[in-house]
């Protein structure tokens, strides 16, 4: 079921106010850039999200948004959604110095957003038709729109994906959709040790190889091991 943002939440997350999410072609697995420079403009007013910092109504970012393996917050700060509905931000805000924010994972063609591309009352129409989310950016001038979302629409963008998160195992690409996030697979692995199966282990040792000798290759999911991560996620984040 959908959860849509009332005006007070929104204004609440409009006051506490995204670097972009590539694809290496050698081995099509998703990696983040830097968000390309844009023009300074004004934004709403927000509170620092630092580590540690307490927010509006005391909602703290526990760090500064970094995940191992995958993304460096590079001096940007994170924005996070005091209403989450999940555990955890898959889709995380950052804030850059011309107060413009980026979302990671890039948002733009992700299949969470298709209720919202798919129908004109959706609430969430206008914004994705604004910042051309409904499909892939294709050119610079696209990527630049993209990682240039004012703060309060970005957090009504990442509150509507995780209305919509769910891990599954796909026949195609990585073998899990959405892309698994390194840190999050070992996390996910830390759930029930005691009960991880060969398969799953083998995945985790390699995630923590990965991350130990910051080796950015292109790995797979696939078969029981997989399976059994999906199922690890989908609880770390709390998705029932």
């Amino acid at each position: 079921m959908t959860r849509r943002l009332t005006p007070r939440s929104y204004l609440r997350l409009a006051a506490l106010c995204s670097l972009m999410l590539g694809t290496l072609p050698s081995c099509g697995q998703p990696q983040p850039d830097d968000a390309a420079a844009t023009p300074a403009v004004s934004a709403p007013a927000i509170a620092s999200a630092q580590p540690g910092a307490a927010i509006a109504q005391g909602c703290t970012a526990p760090d500064d948004g970094s995940r191992a393996g995958y993304h460096s917050a590079q001096g940007s700060t994170w924005i996070i959604d005091c209403e989450n509905p999940l555990r955890r931000e898959y889709w995380r805000v950052f804030l850059g110095r011309d107060q413009r924010a980026a979302i990671i994972p890039r948002p733009d063609g992700a299949p969470e957003l298709q209720p919202a591309c798919a129908s004109v009352d959706h609430p969430l129409r206008g914004l994705v038709e604004r910042y051309g989310l409904c499909a892939q950016a294709a050119n610079e001038a696209q990527v630049i729109r993209v990682n240039s979302l004012l703060p309060g629409d970005a957090l009504q963008i990442t509150h509507f994906l995780h209305t919509q998160l769910r891990f599954r195992v796909t026949p195609e690409a990585l073998g899990i959709t959405p892309y698994p996030i390194p840190s999050d697979i070992l996390d996910a692995c830390a759930l029930h040790p005691e009960a991880n199966s060969a398969a799953l282990n083998a995945i985790c040792e390699r995630e923590r190889g990965r991350i130990d000798g910051g080796a950015a290759v292109g790995f797979v999911y696939t078969g029981p091991g997989a399976a059994q991560l999906v199922e690890r996620l989908n609880e770390l984040y709390g998705i029932s």
